[in-house]
This record gives C-alpha cells, structure tokens and sequence, in this order.
C-alpha cells in the first residue's frame, strides 16, 4: 500500500491534489467535483459527464413525469430537438 500524500489548504481556500494521485485517476485540469463534508472528512467525487445510455433513460423518465402532469407530447419533442441543435 502507498504511504498517504499531504497536502495543505492555501489562504485562497485552494488545495492542490498531489501529483501521484492526480496521475492515479488521470485527473486533467478543469476536472468538476462534488464536494461533500462527512465530520472532519472532505469527500471529492469526480462529475462525470451521463453515457448516452445514460441520458436516454433520464429524457425517458422525463418524458414520463412530463406525460403525468399534462405537459404535451409535442412539447416534450419541440424541448429534445432544441437541445440537441
């Protein structure tokens, strides 16, 4: 098992991820977290951006909810074609 990096948080409230574990997960510059406080413990979990797989399901569900409380049908298909021009 490696022995564990440190780090320090600057005045700007900024914290650098070491190196080795930058090249670990193959973080690149501009890579998004969420950022979570569980006690004394900072918790940063990579954003990842949906599969496409992914993002048919989540327009599926709301296609569904949008059905469910009246929305149009044609409204929904007029919604998907502007967001994928």
């Amino acid at each position: 098992m490696r022995s564990p990096a440190t780090t320090r948080l600057s005045s700007r409230g900024q914290v650098v991820i070491p190196d080795t574990v930058r090249k670990l997960l193959r973080l690149q510059p501009g890579t998004m977290f969420v950022v979570v406080a569980r006690g004394d413990t900072v918790v940063l979990q990579r954003v990842k951006e949906p599969s496409w797989d992914q993002f048919s399901d989540l327009t599926a569900q709301a296609h569904k909810q949008a059905f469910h409380v009246g929305e149009a049908i044609s409204a929904f298909r007029r919604a998907m074609k502007m967001l994928r021009s």
